[in-house]
């Protein structure tokens, strides 16, 4: 999805090449001294949206079927087309107020501030801080189970709960960093350790055709039950496939971050087609290998083995850099209310550990991330990926006075943001229903880790039920 014919010929913003400059200027805004470039804010968007989908898209399409393959086409065009729209009303409000080019730590409230006033700020900030918050939890989950599962396999025995205080609390001085732009490494190594992981599950995944179908053929026969699908199975793989796109929340703030916030567009489109170049085939190659016996960790239908170690050691090496970018600008919206300073101290490092704290405690709690990640997904990962980029862009367009001139919307655009936010709230309302319905069974019921930490790290290690 590109960003041609936003059409504002006739006003006083014209977009050129992904950038957006004064009627009568051919210059470009001026660049920061320092910040992200293009290729780091690809790194950044792969970095933090990939990892934990990766290991659940197989599960997903398992309970759409193969239309799950459809919405993942589905949900990246989506995301590519409102992360666009988002970078377009973030380039319109600092070329109005030139004073947060500079700086500014919490970019989405200020565009939902800029759109409807506190009311639009404070929708955001709830939204932002739910959705970065059950990431988190997931992202510390998955990878404290992946260690225990590791550390399983030569006869080392750690329970789950212990594994999430440890690593939660190893990473924590690490999110005491300032912004995106100082651990630009970490994004790298994000990216990096996912696309080879992703390359490692689809060999063993081919290897195991043999013994799946052996599995398969066996469980028939004992008696199984094939996987029967409906309504609520295909809304919670809406959900899982949202939440696997739902980076969205981190947008604007790396788009802040970037020397020419213009070209944000172009990394979002780039950034998007390297995710579907991972997700799909190992969406598609996990579910046509191990069909409806495959797990809610893809991890858990591989054979253990060289190759599923050094995969699992690459997607926990993700999933504690994508953390580390998650809690960041969790951190800051958070921060925004305390009116800390924008500099390392005392107070910054009290605050994050206290986030941390929170962030352990609720991955104690709910010790399984199967039915969270479909509940963050279908709720404020909708909003913040389907609804709001569209509604903010609307108005914003309308706007008129205070500084600022109407913007048009094209006649032949309109029509997907209308589709877009409708599938947004049918879709996120679907998703959540039958996420909440999941989490309050009783069969699928997992006590929290204070309560019994035996049950609670039985299993996959956080993988499913």
């Amino acid at each position: 999805m590109s960003n041609e014919g936003i059409g504002q010929e006739s006003h006083e913003l014209l977009v050129r090449n992904g950038s957006i400059s004064k009627k009568g200027d051919s210059q470009s805004p001026p660049a920061k001294a320092s910040g992200l470039t293009v290729i780091t804010a690809i790194l950044f968007i792969t970095g933090e949206m990939t990892g934990s989908g990766v290991l659940a898209l197989p599960k997903a399409v398992r309970d759409a079927g193969w239309i799950g393959i459809f919405l993942m086409f589905m949900c990246a065009a989506i995301s590519c087309f409102t992360g666009s729209v988002l970078g377009r009303c973030w380039s319109a409000i600092i070329e109005r107020r030139p004073s947060l080019r500079k700086d500014c730590p919490n970019p989405y409230p200020t565009i939902g501030n800029e759109a409807f006033g506190k009311a639009g700020s404070i929708i955001v900030n709830v939204s932002v801080y739910f959705t970065l918050y059950g990431v988190c939890v997931v992202l510390l989950l998955i990878a404290s189970g992946n260690v225990q599962n590791l550390l399983s396999q030569v006869n080392v025995d750690i329970s789950l709960c212990y594994w999430v205080m440890i690593i939660g609390l190893i990473l924590a001085p690490f999110c005491w960093m300032k912004s995106p732009k100082d651990f630009w490494p970490i994004a790298l190594g994000a990216t990096a350790t996912t696309a080879v992981a992703c390359v490692l599950i689809i060999i063993q995944a081919v290897m195991d055709i043999d013994r799946a179908r052996n599995d398969t053929a066996e469980y028939l026969s004992n008696g199984g039950e094939a996987f029967h699908r409906g309504f609520e199975t295909f809304f919670i793989s809406f959900g899982m496939i949202l939440f696997c796109f739902g980076g969205m929340a981190a947008f604007p703030t790396i788009q802040a971050d970037m020397k020419v916030p213009e070209r944000f567009t172009n990394a979002v489109v780039i950034g998007m087609s390297c995710i579907l170049c991972m997700y799909i085939p190992v969406g598609a190659i996990g579910f046509g290998v191990y069909g409806d016996l495959v797990s809610d960790n893809v991890f858990d239908s591989l054979t253990q083995g060289p190759l599923q170690i050094i995969a699992s050691i690459l997607i926990t090496m993700h999933l504690v850099f994508a953390y580390v970018i998650l809690q960041n600008p969790l951190s800051q919206v958070l921060e925004m209310p305390l009116r800390l300073p924008n500099k390392f101290g005392i107070k910054r490092v009290l605050v994050r550990s206290l986030i941390t704290l929170f962030v352990i405690f609720t991955a104690e709690s709910c010790p399984r991330f199967g039915n969270i990640l479909a509940l963050v997904g279908g709720s404020a990962v909708t909003l913040n990926t389907f609804v709001f980029p569209s509604v903010f862009y609307w108005k914003l367009c309308k706007k008129n006075g205070k500084g600022w001139d109407a913007m048009n919307i094209p006649t032949w655009e309109k029509p997907i943001h209308l589709l877009i936010v409708t599938i947004g709230i049918v879709g996120g309302i679907s998703a959540t229903y039958a996420a909440v319905k999941g989490i309050i069974d009783p069969d699928a019921f997992v006590p929290p880790c204070y309560f019994n930490i035996t049950a609670a790290s039985g299993g996959s290690g956080g993988g499913g039920h």
